[in-house]
């Protein structure tokens, strides 16, 4: 990934701290980026994880991670919740962290995962509603 690595830091690098562009990036899940540095730069990160061990444990090292490049503003987003019990936990486990969604475990998102579709397209109203909360969150973060 060396090279993927650090083409995306060079993107990075131009769009956001040359030109002041605006830019989201959907990096794969854990902390080979931070490692690499291909995060420095970002105003806000966000952090999207499940409830269970593993997951906690990946977004405190990201935490972690983030701080050392820099990185000063995270939101976090549960997902895959299935009850009042997992947002709990979610939440335990970050006091210090404001959620800025919990998308609920939803048969429509994994099945247009596995059928190569737009999950907005195929989504319904209560998950929807959640992404836009979670949208809006974001856009109201300031720089």
């Amino acid at each position: 990934a060396c090279p993927e690595s650090t083409f995306i830091r060079t993107l990075v690098t131009d769009l956001v701290l040359y030109k002041n562009e605006t830019l989201i990036m959907d990096m794969e899940a854990g902390i080979e980026h931070l490692g690499r540095a291909t995060a420095r730069g970002v105003d806000v990160m966000v952090a999207v994880l499940e409830p269970g061990k593993r997951s906690v444990d990946c977004v405190n090292s990201v935490l972690r991670m983030a701080a050392d490049i820099g990185i000063r503003r995270i939101l976090l987003v549960g997902n895959k919740i299935t009850g009042p019990e997992d947002e709990a936990y979610l939440r335990s486990a970050f006091p210090d962290y404001g959620f800025i969604g919990m998308i609920p475990y939803s048969q429509s998102i994994r099945g247009a995962d596995r059928d190569g579709v737009n999950v907005l397209d195929m989504i319904d109203e209560p998950v929807r509603a959640e992404f836009e909360k979670i949208y809006h969150a974001i856009l109201e973060v300031k720089p």
